[in-house]
């Protein structure tokens, strides 16, 4: 059995009020989302870059300029 609709007069700053709780509500679940998401997504990309000495980002050589032209 459907409900009556209820019409309810709220003061503006109530409305602003709620507007912010929406605000905050939102701004926690994606900072939850980019929490839980990143760690996963930066294993993944860990597990698929071979670990090898000599890549830059664990402190390898850098190209010379005419290494990256040639490569």
């Amino acid at each position: 059995m459907p409900k009556p609709a209820v019409t309810i007069r709220l003061d503006s700053t109530v409305i602003d009020e709620i507007h912010y709780l929406q605000y905050l509500m939102r701004a926690r679940s994606s900072a939850h989302v980019v929490a839980t998401v990143i760690p996963l997504v930066a294993a993944v990309v860990k597990a698929a870059i071979v670990d090898d000495p000599e890549l830059w980002r664990n402190g390898g050589t850098v190209l010379s300029r005419k290494e990256q032209e040639a490569w």
